[in-house]
């Protein structure tokens, strides 16, 4: 009992942080300014060491915040809740940056620093500009985990982005959309095997024992806006056909963006020098 107060028991003594409330717009700030420093002192002087490092510390703290959020959850409930299971769309970043500085192979190594600089940064800046139902809790150190999470989903992506080079065309998105591919195929076996094998059991969804990885289980309706009708209207495969192509043309345009960015910064410097 008493662990479990030291752990769950912070709570917002007042009102709930609102969307571009105060505690939003500190944390903004506070990714912008860590993103600028780590950017301007490390990213540009594109050390490969150094890049390893700047991930896998940022990897690392992911697993250990991670780590407390399983640990808050299970002692809240009582028991393990199997929908917070870390394998969601914005998980898997906290995986392949511990894993990637590790790799040895530097083309597999390439493909996952472009997802986390693609996907990664594409889902930590959705959640980031609008953290819509992430403010719903009263647990303030849940709260500072989502916050902490995506912002430094932000940071890790803009990173790469000027430490690699990375943005100069769509052709660099193909390995780490291959990754993404990959990393659905996982969770839709690991979804599917998990239901026949233990969660077909009423009673353990019931105590929220949905295995929900990614969100593209057969066995439960998708909480996803707009997928959530073409999962209900149309036939699975057509689902999860949208839901793949959702993500890649979400990528595709963030991409567009940056290359224009890209573009823009090296003409002026051009001109600076003329």
């Amino acid at each position: 009992m008493i662990l479990t107060d030291l752990v769950t028991d912070w709570r917002w003594p007042d009102a709930r942080p609102t969307v571009y409330g105060w505690y939003h717009i500190m944390w903004l700030v506070i990714m912008i300014i860590v993103t600028a420093l780590l950017c301007y002192f490390l990213g540009r002087k594109h050390n490969k060491r150094i890049d390893d490092r700047v991930i896998f510390s940022i990897g690392t703290m992911l697993i250990v915040i991670e780590i407390y959020k399983q640990i808050f959850y299970t002692l809240d409930a009582g028991h393990y809740q199997w929908y917070i299971f870390p394998f969601q769309f914005c998980s898997v970043p906290m995986y392949v940056a511990f894993i990637a500085p590790l790799i040895k192979n530097e083309k597999i190594k390439d493909a996952m620093y472009k997802f986390l600089a693609s996907f990664g940064l594409l889902a930590g800046l959705a959640v980031m500009i609008y953290p819509g139902d992430c403010f719903a809790t009263w647990y303030v150190t849940i709260l500072i985990h989502t916050m902490l999470w995506h912002s430094s989903m932000v940071v890790m992506g803009v990173y790469l982005v000027v430490a690699k080079g990375y943005g100069k065309g769509l052709k660099e998105l193909l390995p780490a959309s291959m990754l993404y591919v990959i990393i659905l195929a996982v969770a839709l076996i690991a979804n599917v095997v998990g239901y026949h094998v233990y969660f077909k059991d009423p009673l353990l969804n019931i105590h929220n024992g949905k295995f929900y990885l990614m969100y593209i289980s057969p066995y439960y309706d998708s909480p996803l806006p707009i997928l959530s009708n073409i999962k209900e209207a149309a036939p699975y495969p057509i689902f999860l056909l949208c839901y793949l192509l959702a993500f890649i043309i979400g990528i595709s345009l963030l991409w567009f963006v940056i290359k224009v960015i890209r573009k823009i910064i090296s003409d002026r410097n051009i001109n600076a020098v003329n």
